[in-house]
């Protein structure tokens, strides 16, 4: 009888630790799957960059003066321009081929922007409307239109700009991000010269839409973002902070940095804070 007492007391103390185990990783599970919701957050920070970045492909096809020495440099990217009668309409193609280049950003790129406008590109009032065919960055989808309008130099000297865009950015996983934004963009440096990689530009504006989760969302840029053309820096925005409100969510914040190059952003919400890497 002892024996058998002992034994049962042995496999009650195995039981019981053999619970304790799974409770506790019933716990850490529920740890690392956060209930904050940082996919919106994260939506609007790729989905601001990539229509931003396609915004300032057209620039440098519209202020060429001399040769290309920003994305457009590749021998295998074709710019073609309609702008021989400037009391019509011109037309800026720029045709990344069908299959992928891998631009001096480090993205590969393919399909076709358009711009259509009136008068020279350079004119100021005149809004450039931007199209996209079968254009992908590194393989995902942008369509949708921008109307970028030139405003020529602010009080500081620099270019600026407003755009509008209405537009779907498509994962590669075939997951939907829709983005209207209203964004105001000025050179901070470096639009004095003709070499890209010398420019510096700031953005502010809202954005609405719903991310890649069906999650409704509307934000506003609190801090301005910065896009910073040097060589190892144009991939991502690399400083700011937009501010996140979600369909019955809490707020978040996506901070980007101050001046880091790397794609990381913060993303808090209720308190906490999360790391993530943007596309």
């Amino acid at each position: 009888m002892s024996g058998i007492l002992k034994y049962n007391k042995s496999l009650f103390f195995v039981l019981l630790l053999l619970l304790l185990i799974i409770i506790n990783s019933c716990k850490k599970d529920a740890t690392a799957t956060s209930p904050d919701n940082t996919t919106p957050a994260l939506d609007c920070v790729n989905a601001e960059n990539f229509f931003v970045d396609a915004k300032n492909i057209v620039d440098e096809a519209g202020f060429k003066n001399g040769a290309f020495n920003g994305i457009l440099n590749d021998t295998s990217i074709t710019v073609q321009y309609d702008t021989l009668n400037h009391a019509n309409p011109d037309t800026i193609l720029i045709n990344f081929g069908a299959n992928d280049i891998l631009c001096t950003d480090g993205r590969a790129r393919k399909g076709k922007i358009t711009t259509i406008f009136n008068g020279h590109y350079a004119d100021t009032a005149k809004t450039h409307t931007i199209t996209f065919t079968n254009y992908y960055v590194d393989n995902n989808a942008l369509t949708g239109t921008i109307l970028d309008s030139y405003k020529g130099l602010n009080s500081s000297g620099h270019q600026h700009f407003t755009d509008t865009i209405t537009g779907k950015m498509i994962y590669v996983s075939n997951k939907i991000v829709t983005f209207i934004a209203t964004n105001k963009f000025q050179f901070i440096t470096g639009d004095s010269t003709t070499i890209w990689s010398n420019h510096k530009m700031t953005i502010t504006g809202n954005t609405s839409g719903y991310a890649s989760d069906g999650t409704g969302y509307s934000t506003y840029v609190s801090t301005p973002l910065l896009r910073n053309f040097a060589n190892g820096c144009r991939k991502y925005l690399s400083q700011g902070v937009i501010q996140v409100a979600e369909t019955n969510l809490p707020y978040s914040a996506a901070n980007l940095g101050n001046g880091n190059c790397n794609g990381i952003i913060i993303v808090g919400v209720n308190g906490n804070n999360y790391t993530l890497n943007a596309n």
